[in-house]
């Protein structure tokens, strides 16, 4: 079977959706999807507390930010967010062994506030930001036989 088992139960706040999920191609991903809606506090603080019990799982996992359907945050949640991933920089890139943003199209202003939060927090990990499905399963080095059947599905 091709699906994902969960590692830690997903888990939603507001307009977010996190899931720690085992893939028989990918290994572990940390996914976080992003419903239509604005971004509360609520949900910036489940990305933070879901986050850090990934980290504490003990394996190394990919990262995909779903951002399709993601509305702009307002500054100061993009500077908490900033400072949150500046603080926990270390356990992050001890864990993290690539990351993936996926935008919605031509979405540019949400596109400008991820390459400013990423250009800050500075991943040391590969790090990819598209609106191609394609690209992003590409990053993930999944192979043309593995499109269809993994979870990065549209």
């Amino acid at each position: 079977s091709s699906s994902a088992d969960p590692l830690i139960p997903s888990e939603s706040a507001g307009c977010l959706t996190m899931h720690f999920e085992a893939h028989p191609t990918l290994g572990a991903v940390l996914r976080m999807e992003a419903a239509s809606a604005p971004i509360t506090d609520e949900a910036i603080d489940l990305l933070e507390r879901y986050s850090l019990r990934a980290c504490e799982h003990g394996e190394k996992f990919g990262v995909l930010w779903d951002l399709r359907q993601c509305q702009v945050p307002g500054m100061r949640q993009t500077w908490r967010c900033i400072r949150w991933g500046t603080e926990h920089k270390a356990t992050l890139d001890a864990r993290m062994e690539t990351l993936a943003v996926l935008l919605g199209e031509d979405d540019r202003l949400l596109s400008s506030v991820v390459g400013f939060v990423l250009k800050v927090c500075l991943p040391a990990v590969p790090t990819l930001v598209s609106n191609d499905v394609a690209a992003v399963r590409r990053h993930f080095g999944l192979g043309a036989a593995e499109l269809q059947r993994e979870a990065l599905a549209t």
